[in-house]
């Protein structure tokens, strides 16, 4: 049953694009299916996996892709070095080699997109029509559950079997129930919609095009996060609204002014009429107040200064236990619930520190191309807001292998993105 949800997003994502774009964009359209996919060798092959490797065999067609840019390179000599010191531990292998995988297909998508001067445009109608898309079949099932919880390839008990639903009970013995779309993890279905949404802000406050679609993205995102619980996502997506709004009404006219007023009290109008709006605030205050404190016993707090303990203590602080293997050897016996930690418990202080640095300062192209070059601070803060509200919500899950962030990590360090986006 979890097929025909699938199918049902993809299909109507790629019905809602304004525009015909260049084949290897709609690889988007299958990035938030984080979970599901072909077992092969103990291994997941996702669908984006697998279109990926039509846009590697495409780009060495063109006699592109055959030189590795040197950053990818020391990656994996990096992790290569880090698998060997900690024994060669299968999982770890595999979640490595998946790492540079997604960072394969999105260095061979960023070469296939070089000559695209419609690059920017192409990515915004396909992220937006993504998140539109993923987010109508989202608020659906979710609306199934609440009116019928036994509703097939709905609700799962279970964080390994099929479900969008996830029911579980915490550590103080209360019933959570969260959205966690395709994705294992309820915190990491927000970061597979967040770039959509963040161009659909863009459209809707700067642009003042597209409104019903953009719109829609809008809601059926802020309907998806706050059935997801992620307290983090809910924080971050307020301060990014805050910093849009700002930046476009300090730019407006008084027409445009009020405009963005409307958005606002339209945005307020739609989200109340899909949900009652007395649900939401006792949505919001229940995973705010029933879950664990950051400092209890299985508060994040608490878990990651165990884990960081226990490795100094045991002399692995450095060269780390490998991926996804620290919950088994610490007597708290949780994983790290953190992706920036995860690296650092898993390849060691100097591997996982450098790998995060790489990743989160990857928009400083970005920062400095805009200190050099007289232009619009505006054109580039979409795109990263979204990267940086994704990072902030990996902070609570383990997701090493999280392809939306990867995929702009990539785009900002190897895709010229800063002059696409001029040009724009």
């Amino acid at each position: 049953m979890i097929w025909i949800w699938i199918v049902a997003a993809v299909a109507i994502s790629w019905l809602l694009c304004r525009k015909k774009a260049a084949w290897y964009h709609y690889i988007w359209m299958l990035l938030p299916i984080e979970m599901y996919g072909v077992n092969i060798a103990g291994a997941t092959l996702k669908p984006y996996m697998i279109f990926g490797l039509l846009i590697i065999i495409t780009c060495f067609t063109k006699g592109k892709g055959t030189r590795i840019p040197i950053g990818i390179f020391l990656c994996a000599f990096a992790l290569i070095v880090s698998d060997i010191l900690n024994g060669l531990v299968t999982v770890s292998i595999m979640q490595h080699l998946m790492f540079l995988f997604i960072l394969c297909i999105a260095y061979n998508y960023t070469l296939l997109a070089q000559e695209d001067d419609h690059f920017v445009d192409d990515l915004r109608n396909v992220t937006i029509a993504t998140t539109v898309g993923y987010g109508l079949v989202f608020t659906v099932t979710y609306i199934l559950y609440n009116l019928h919880p036994e509703f097939p390839g709905i609700y799962t008990a279970d964080r390994y079997s099929a479900g969008m639903v996830l029911r579980f009970m915490s550590t103080g013995g209360v019933s959570i129930v969260r959205f966690r779309g395709f994705c294992i993890d309820p915190n990491s279905v927000i970061t597979t919609l967040i770039p959509g949404t963040a161009f659909a802000l863009q459209s809707l406050i700067y642009e003042k095009k597209n409104a019903c679609k953009s719109l829609l993205a809008v809601c059926v995102y802020s309907v998806v996060m706050i059935a997801s619980g992620s307290r983090m996502a809910m924080i971050c997506t307020v301060l990014m609204l805050f910093v849009m709004l700002l930046t476009g009404y300090k730019q407006a006219n008084n027409k445009g002014k009020w405009l963005l007023l409307l958005i606002l009290l339209s945005m307020a109008c739609a989200l109340v009429g899909v949900v009652n709006f007395q649900a939401i605030v006792y949505k919001i205050s229940s995973f705010f107040n029933s879950r664990a404190g950051l400092n209890d016993s299985g508060g994040r707090f608490t878990i990651w200064k165990y884990n960081l303990q226990w490795l100094e203590e045991n002399g692995r602080l450095l060269a780390g236990v490998g991926q996804n293997q620290i919950h088994n050897l610490t007597p708290i016996g949780k994983a790290c619930h953190n992706t920036w930690l995860e690296w650092i418990c898993g390849t060691g202080l100097l591997i996982g520190a450098g790998i995060d640095i790489w990743i989160i300062l990857a928009p400083v192209s970005i920062i400095n191309y805009v200190k050099n070059n007289k232009v619009r601070l505006r054109n580039f803060i979409p795109i990263v807001l979204a990267y940086a509200i994704a990072m902030v919500c990996v902070t609570t899950v383990d997701n090493i292998t999280n392809s939306t962030i990867l995929f702009l990590m990539v785009i900002f360090r190897y895709g010229d993105i800063c002059s696409k986006l001029d040009i724009c």
